[in-house]
């Protein structure tokens, strides 16, 4: 009886050894990170059609979307706090419109650059964060491929994601809004990060 007790407490105790060893590493440290993430962008927009009469009043359309990004967390005992900042390129949805000379496709390609401030709370191996920030964003305009109009400017920005770190990896999930003038802009992403 006290064999098999004592066979219990050594498998217990290996037990617990083992999920001290996953639990630990899948805990974020803080520090400084780099990575990437790939998804899908939304635009919706309005139009002034009173120049362009040829131009839908509004789109709705998607692409898709990439960003790399480079950041700073600390781990502090009840919530995370870093900075965070990068390069998106939310796509080049095309929208179709009749002209003069017949139907032309008109491509946006929206990029920019972010920097957003963290918040983040684990819950056990689980990461979950809230960011909130703004992006200097670029867009152009082409019409079948020509570059023909562009504009900029800078904007307000906010997102949720979901991350699990195991060692230095970090896997992530994202949703982020940018409203951009007249535009909103939506991107659902899925990424890796590396801590260093």
């Amino acid at each position: 009886m006290n064999r098999a007790l004592s066979d219990v407490r050594v498998s217990l105790l290996a037990l617990g050894a083992a999920l001290l060893c996953v639990s630990l590493p899948a805990h974020a440290d803080g520090g400084f990170y780099a990575g990437g993430s790939i998804g899908g962008a939304t635009i919706e927009a309005d139009f002034d059609t009173t120049d362009f009469p040829e131009l839908p009043a509004s789109i709705d359309e998607d692409d898709t979307a990439f960003k790399l990004f480079l950041g700073y967390k600390l781990d502090l005992p009840v919530i995370d706090l870093g900075i965070e900042g990068g390069y998106v390129d939310l796509g080049e949805p095309e929208i179709e419109v009749d002209t003069i000379i017949g139907t032309q496709e008109i491509g946006l390609e929206t990029t920019g650059l972010n920097v957003w401030g963290t918040a983040g709370l684990e819950v056990g191996p689980v990461d979950v964060f809230a960011k909130l920030g703004f992006i200097s964003w670029d867009v152009e305009a082409g019409i079948d491929g020509f570059d023909s109009v562009s504009d900029d400017g800078s904007d307000t920005g906010y997102g949720l994601g979901v991350s699990f770190e195991l060692a230095s990896i970090q896997i992530r999930g994202e949703y982020e809004v940018y409203d951009i003038e007249d535009a909103d802009i939506e991107m659902l992403s899925v990424g890796i990060a590396f801590r260093f």
